[in-house]
């Protein structure tokens, strides 16, 4: 009985099976038989125009717009908090730069007011000094420390102290130690309070490579390298490379001079601080009316010091040159 009713059932299946089998079909022959009659019904053109795919990132798709969807935000299903949003810093703490004694270096100190201030490592760039040339009381920034403004406060055989502007903090640097070239060093006695008696001190400058003009108006410290080049030059060769000529008084008629007519560039009488149309008046006192004169009186000078007055867009002023011993 078992075994019959089983059949029965399978019997049933299979019919069931061909019986949607048939139905699907029907269907389908019906739907090739009256397809031009189903689908006029449908307006193609519409259907296609909203739902379609996006190209390139554009287009309507056939999903609703985001803020319809707003009932699914509201419910979380997921369970996600959001972060609390971050308040907008309108004061934002800025790093300032700090300085300690050992991001410097004091190469030379002139006492009892200037200095020799440069970063720690520094090097120089060709032939250019490298650092700060500074008096007491002058403000400067050292490279890797730009905008931190310093000050050199006070100089000291041995060390100087320097001052932050803005946090008055003081920080002593001691003076580097190294042999230098005797040749390469002038140095004069002087008084802090200008006495004139014995109790005077040294004050010593390294000579440079080429010449530099002084923390002082009007003052240079005479390079060794443009010292040979002029040891190096006869007469006519300075003459011929700082063409001049005689100047003389418009009411008078004397000779009170010799006018430069122009000066080379990136030369040695450029970095001596001459210009086109000054006027040499004299060399250490010796009147520079008689051109041979003044170069056999200039040759045979004893002293490191040379003082040359000119005249200058209708002034006097005296250029100094310190040479190098």
């Amino acid at each position: 009985m078992l075994f019959v009713n089983e059949k029965l059932i399978r019997l049933l299946l299979v019919l069931v099976g061909i019986a949607a089998l048939a139905g699907f079909g029907w269907k389908m022959a019906d739907y090739g038989l009256n397809q031009e009659k189903i689908i006029s019904r449908l307006d193609l053109n519409k259907v296609d125009s909203q739902v379609k795919a996006p190209i390139g990132g554009q287009g309507i798709t056939h999903l609703k717009p985001y803020n319809q969807y707003a009932v699914l935000q509201e419910l979380n299903v997921t369970g996600y908090v959001a972060p609390p949003p971050v308040p907008e810093d309108n004061n934002p703490v800025v790093e300032k730069a700090v300085l300690a004694a050992e991001d410097v270096e004091v190469p030379l100190i002139q006492s009892p007011n200037a200095a020799w201030i440069q970063a720690r490592g520094e090097t120089a760039a060709d032939d250019k000094f490298i650092g700060k040339f500074l008096v007491v009381g002058e403000v400067f920034e050292l490279k890797g420390k730009e905008g931190l403004k310093i000050r050199l406060k006070e100089v000291q055989p041995g060390w100087v102290e320097l001052e932050l502007v803005e946090s008055k903090e003081i920080i002593k640097v001691y003076a580097l130690t190294y042999e230098v070239d005797a040749a390469q060093v002038f140095a004069d006695g002087k008084n802090r309070d200008g006495a004139t008696d014995g109790n005077t001190e040294a004050v010593v400058t390294v000579a440079p490579d080429y010449t530099k003009e002084l923390s002082e108006a009007n003052s240079y410290a005479v390079g060794k390298k443009d010292v040979e080049v002029l040891e190096s030059m006869s007469q006519e060769e300075i003459l011929s490379s700082l063409p001049h000529r005689v100047q003389r008084d418009p009411l008078s008629n004397e000779v009170i001079g010799l006018r430069i007519k122009s000066v080379p560039a990136n030369s040695v009488f450029e970095r001596l601080g001459l210009r086109a149309d000054d006027i040499v008046l004299d060399v250490n006192g010796e009147p520079a009316t008689n051109r041979d004169q003044l170069f056999e009186s200039v040759k045979n000078l004893d002293t490191n010091l040379i003082t040359v007055r000119i005249e200058r867009l209708g002034g006097v002023r005296t250029l100094s040159y310190r040479l190098p011993r």
